[in-house]
């Protein structure tokens, strides 16, 4: 990765100049960090990154948002600046999502909040929207939700097989080498021209201990994560909007997913291809990811307008 020597465009030197500010909230013993952006009276987005992934994943398109949304960005535990468990599970990822939004105080909110959660945050947020989808406008899973066994699905032998126990963070002697070795992970399946951003967010993936530099990711925090083929199914009894968007270039998607996912959810998830796009759309095609989350929040948010105004504060499927 040349990313350091790369100078990126003035969109995403404006963007990454308008930081978030950084918030903590203790859940169940742990120091979740998160990152806000916009103004709390606007309809919340919660941006739920993928497994040792980080709110910074989000610092460039976060901007993007505000002028609609109050946008927030989330460090699960073992992620991030985050702090660490002994043990993580699903429910405490849940609760910690629970814990953010309790913290960012959308009482003020136009809008009940959508979460919208990337690969295995996909996951998370679709699970702490079947906990507490009566409080939530939507969820919106961005390459997160696998709806058949595909061949170039790798991770369905990792997932299913034994799982070797967590390896230690390698020490790199400087930050410049840590930054320079870092790697989308996992690989995507289309070349992605975004040195700039993978820069930026692994300028963000890193700290200092003795002797070096080793990853903010504790990699025990993988244990939660599942093939999850019940949660699509699920999704049908959910108390609150959903939809799930793929890249064209994905490991855990092909042209059938709109149908396949519509067919599993009787018809009540959005589901859509983003063109051009590989399993990480945020860093390959920002813009097109933008607009993409945007037309659905959007969407579900003018369709309020329709409810009795004692209802537009609370979360109400469409029918």
């Amino acid at each position: 990765m040349n990313a350091l020597q790369t100078t990126p465009p003035a969109w995403f030197t404006r963007a990454v100049s308008t930081p978030g500010e950084s918030r903590f909230v203790e859940v169940e013993g742990c120091a979740i960090h998160y990152l806000s952006w916009g103004e709390a009276t606007k309809p919340c987005l919660m941006f739920v990154p993928p497994s040792g992934g980080h709110a910074h994943w989000f610092d460039h398109v976060a901007p993007l948002f505000a002028d609609q949304f109050h946008v927030v960005a989330m460090d699960p535990a073992g992620c991030g600046d985050s702090g660490r468990r002994g043990a993580y599970t699903s429910e405490l990822i849940t609760a910690e999502i629970a814990g953010v939004l309790a913290d960012a105080d959308l009482r003020a909110a136009e809008a009940p909040p959508t979460l919208v959660g990337h690969s295995a945050g996909a996951q998370f947020a679709v699970r702490a929207a079947l906990a507490h989808g009566e409080k939530l406008l939507g969820v919106i899973a961005v390459d997160g939700l696998r709806y058949a066994r595909l061949e170039k699905d790798h991770a369905i032998k990792v997932l299913e097989g034994p799982r070797p126990a967590p390896r230690p963070p390698r020490l790199h002697q400087s930050f410049e080498e840590a930054v320079g070795r870092f790697r989308l992970r996992p690989a995507p399946l289309a070349e992605i021209d975004a040195d700039h951003v993978i820069a930026h967010i692994a300028r963000h993936s890193f700290r200092r201990v003795e002797g070096g530099w080793v990853s903010k990711h504790d990699a025990a925090q993988a244990a939660p994560i599942t093939l999850a083929f019940e949660l699509l199914g699920a999704l049908k009894d959910l108390r609150c909007r959903a939809a799930s968007l793929y890249g064209e270039h994905s490991h855990l998607a092909e042209e059938t997913a709109p149908s396949a996912v519509a067919a599993a959810t009787e018809g009540k998830v959005t589901a859509f291809h983003i063109p051009g796009t590989t399993h990480y759309p945020m860093i390959d095609s920002p813009f097109a990811f933008v607009a993409a989350v945007k037309g659905v929040a959007l969407t579900w948010i003018a369709a309020l307008d329709n409810c009795h105004p004692e209802s537009r504060g609370a979360a109400v499927r469409e029918p």
